[in-house]
């Protein structure tokens, strides 16, 4: 990956990232500490279980999806590493310096960490749409600029506007991933699944066709309609069960009372 890239480029991330990391290093020991209370064992252990999925899902899942290109298949997932590393070193001090008043020493937990493996997973999807138009160098200032933009917007989100925003992964997991916690039923699940993963294999067919020779738009891994149709599908899919667990709650709810009125009386 690295040899077809012209000589100044290949001289100036080795000098970029250690540079960088060498920022970090100072940053994190002079204003982080771990966090060294007693938790419950049971809590620690589920944290460290999906730090564990995401970690994996995010340094081996992504770094192989674009193993398949063949400029990028013997470097993809060690570059993919890279980045991730980076990412959430940055997202935990953006977490930390963004959400913590009055600004002092920041705790580094268990949580903290997943949520900066998550925040850098989005840096990670989305350069798969631009391989092959940038070099390493711009990938590294895009890693730096791509989530301090995310980061904030998410803190802006969740203490102005009183939003969440869901995270999910591939396309059976995007379109359920955001409304997980309403679905009832295994069947609308597989369906969910069944859907998006029908979405992404014709997207995989038919769209870049149209978005490479039609409309000009540059997608290297496939990021739209991996990520984007399946992500809009369970938006979706959120917004319709929510309309309906609303619908359901007001029909009901009046019937309830009355029932309860008339056996009390």
């Amino acid at each position: 990956m690295g040899s077809k890239y012209p000589p100044s480029v290949r001289g100036c991330l080795p000098l970029w990232a250690l540079t960088l990391e060498a920022a970090f290093i100072l940053v994190f020991f002079f204003f982080t500490y771990y966090d060294t209370s007693l938790e419950d064992q049971k809590v620690l252990m589920a944290f460290y279980q999906v730090c564990q999925d995401l970690t994996v899902m995010a340094a081996l899942g992504l770094g192989f999806l674009t193993s398949s290109l063949r400029r990028h298949s013997w470097s993809s997932v060690a570059f993919n590493l890279f980045m991730l590393a980076l990412g959430v070193q940055w997202a935990i001090l953006l977490d930390g310096f963004l959400s913590q008043f009055p600004p002092g020493k920041l705790v580094i937990k268990l949580s903290s960490i997943r949520l900066a493996t998550m925040s850098a997973m989005s840096v990670l999807i989305s350069a798969g749409a631009v391989l092959g138009k940038v070099n390493l160098v711009q990938l590294v200032v895009m890693v730096l600029v791509e989530l301090t933009a995310f980061v904030t917007l998410r803190m802006v989100s969740r203490n102005v506007f009183s939003t969440y925003m869901h995270n999910a992964v591939l396309a059976g997991g995007v379109a359920v991933g955001a409304s997980c916690h309403l679905i009832s039923s295994p069947w609308l699940a597989m369906v969910l699944g069944l859907v998006a993963g029908l979405i992404s294999i014709g997207g995989a067919k038919c769209l870049p066709v149209c978005f490479n020779q039609i409309l000009g738009i540059h997608d290297s891994c496939g990021v739209h309609y991996t990520f984007g149709l399946p992500g809009l599908l369970g938006q979706i899919t959120y917004i319709v069960l929510m309309m309906h667990q609303a619908v359901w709650a007001n029909a009901f709810a009046p019937k309830s009372q009355n029932m309860e009125r008339t056996s009390c009386g």
